[in-house]
């Protein structure tokens, strides 16, 4: 089956993003009561063994260890990133897939997109490119 990285920008894209994954996992559980990783829970999610050093190996079949969703979170302001990684949804997300700074747009796309867009570039190139690589079929961004 084939997996999507989904990007989640700015305040809103990140709400939206914190309100989609919950929704994913609540309509999976439902549908799925006895906890195996099957095809539709990897279409946006990784399920990782934390007992491996490094990023974590990656199983592909059977009960699920570690949810991480298949996502990199991007702000210019902390606040809601802080909120998603201190609500229910912490432990679908970790460091390695945030890019986050103090100042913030002022809500000003002009800003974000020549200021900071630039700025980290590189760095949500290698986050994106680190996702993807996650996949064994990636269908789309």
């Amino acid at each position: 089956m084939t997996q999507s990285v989904v990007v989640q920008v700015g305040q809103c894209g990140n709400q939206i993003g914190c309100c989609f994954w919950d929704l994913a996992l609540r309509e999976h559980a439902a549908v799925n009561q006895k906890g195996i990783y099957d095809e539709a829970l990897s279409s946006f999610f990784r399920n990782v063994d934390t007992r491996v050093v490094g990023d974590g190996g990656s199983i592909s079949k059977g009960k699920i260890c570690t949810l991480k969703a298949r996502a990199v979170l991007i702000d210019m302001e902390e606040g809601v990133v802080n909120e998603i990684l201190q609500g229910p949804l912490r432990d679908v997300f970790d460091s390695k897939q945030l890019i986050t700074d103090i100042s913030g747009s002022g809500n000003n796309w002009a800003v974000g997109h020549k200021v900071f867009g630039s700025l980290y570039q590189e760095q949500i190139l290698e986050k994106l490119r680190k996702s993807a690589e996650h996949c064994d079929c990636l269908q789309c961004f």
